[in-house]
């Protein structure tokens, strides 16, 4: 199977493979410090970062996934500075599949990073393997879902009371799909 490159470079972002070292565990955990109430009315996982320890372990799991080839993670990065994350994971060689997950620190968002970074690993995966690609997201995140919309992703449908939010609230999800066939019209 085809890998990802380690780095993606797009006119003003750059995805960044990161590699499980103390620095960069430490830079992922401060900012998720930072951004912690924004990220996690969103992302569960924000709530357990509670030391760099646990951005390494992130790191180190990203790294062993990236060598059974079922998960791409980078770090984004604007102007040489950190300011968020995007993974291709559930990565199936089978299925030719994959699914996106992203984030980004309050302040980079609604300026297209997030688009921009999308597009790279689209790219990216379909110019070496893939055939289909997804993202999920909360139906109320609306920063969120209106990436996909943006990019022209078909609305697959809607799990019901799939997940549970940071208050304990049952939630709803919309997935996205891309074919490859409709990257190449685009």
């Amino acid at each position: 199977m085809a890998e990802l490159p380690l780095v993606l470079e797009g006119a003003r972002i750059e995805l960044r493979t990161l590699e499980p070292t103390f620095e960069n565990a430490k830079m992922i955990f401060d900012i998720v410090v930072v951004n912690r109430e924004y990220v996690l009315e969103w992302l569960p996982w924000a709530s357990i970062t509670d030391k760099p320890e646990d951005s390494f372990n992130f790191l180190l799991k990203i790294q062993r996934n990236r060598k059974d080839n079922t998960e791409y993670g980078f770090g984004i990065f604007l102007d040489n500075k950190y300011i968020g994350n995007i993974s291709i994971f559930d990565v199936s060689e089978e299925k030719k599949s994959g699914e996106i997950g992203y984030w980004l620190v309050k302040d980079a968002n609604g300026k297209g990073y997030m688009t921009e970074a999308i597009k790279l690993i689209e790219d990216a995966f379909f110019q070496s393997f893939g055939n289909r690609i997804q993202i999920k997201c909360d139906t109320r995140n609306a920063a969120s879902s209106n990436v996909p919309k943006r990019m022209n992703y078909h609305i697959d449908g809607e799990l019901r009371q799939d997940n549970i939010d940071k208050d304990g609230n049952l939630r709803n999800t919309l997935i996205y799909s891309k074919l490859k066939s409709e990257w190449q019209k685009a």
